[in-house]
C-alpha cells in the first residue's frame, strides 16, 4: 500500500491506465490467491470493473484522465457502453469509481506539495480524505459526493428492511 499511496503522489498526471494497474494490483495480489478470496464479491467486482476498464482503454486510450471522460457527451458514453457491454449505470458506476481514485491522487499531490506526511495505511488513507478532500474537490465534485452518499445512504436503507 505504500507503494502504491508514493506512485500516487510522484505521479502528475493520473489517466486511466494507471487506473487498470492499481485494478490488476489487486487481482494478482497474494490476497487473491488465498483458497476462497477468488471467488469473493469484492474480487468478482474487481474482475469485473477490469475488463470495463480494459474496453475503455481500447476505446480511449491510455492516456485518457477523468476530467476528459467526464467531458465525453451521453453518445459517447452510450457508445462506449455498448463497447463495454454493459448498461449505462454500471458504466456511470465504473466512472466514478476513477473520480475517486483521481480525487484521492490530487489529495496525494496536494499533501506531498504541502510537505504534509503521506499516509501509511488504508485508516491513514482515509483521514487524510477527510482532511484534504475539501481542499482539493471542485465544487461540481462535492455536489457529486453528496449526492452518491446519499444514494449510498439509501441503498443501505434498503438493504436493512
Amino acid at each position: 500500500m505504500v507503494d502504491q499511496i508514493s506512485l500516487m503522489a510522484n505521479t502528475h498526471r493520473w489517466t486511466i491506465k494507471h487506473y487498470a494497474d492499481e485494478i490488476d494490483e489487486t487481482l494478482n495480489s497474494w490476497k487473491a490467491k488465498l483458497p476462497g478470496t477468488g471467488s469473493t464479491v469484492e474480487m468478482q467486482q474487481a474482475k469485473e470493473k477490469g475488463l470495463i476498464i480494459k474496453t475503455m482503454i481500447e476505446q480511449l486510450g491510455a492516456d485518457v484522465t477523468y476530467k476528459e471522460i467526464k467531458d465525453l457527451d451521453r453518445k459517447q458514453k452510450l457508445k462506449l457502453a455498448i463497447a463495454c457491454k454493459i448498461p449505462m449505470d454500471e458504466l456511470e458506476a465504473t466512472f466514478n469509481s476513477f473520480q475517486q481514485m483521481d480525487i484521492m491522487h490530487r489529495i496525494l499531490r496536494y499533501r506531498k506539495g504541502q510537505g504534509t506526511a503521506l499516509p501509511t495505511d488504508e485508516v491513514g488513507l482515509k483521514m487524510a480524505m477527510q482532511t484534504d478532500g475539501m481542499k482539493v474537490m471542485t465544487r461540481e465534485e462535492k455536489a457529486d459526493m453528496k449526492k452518491m452518499f446519499e444514494q449510498h445512504q439509501k441503498n443501505q436503507l434498503k438493504r436493512a428492511a
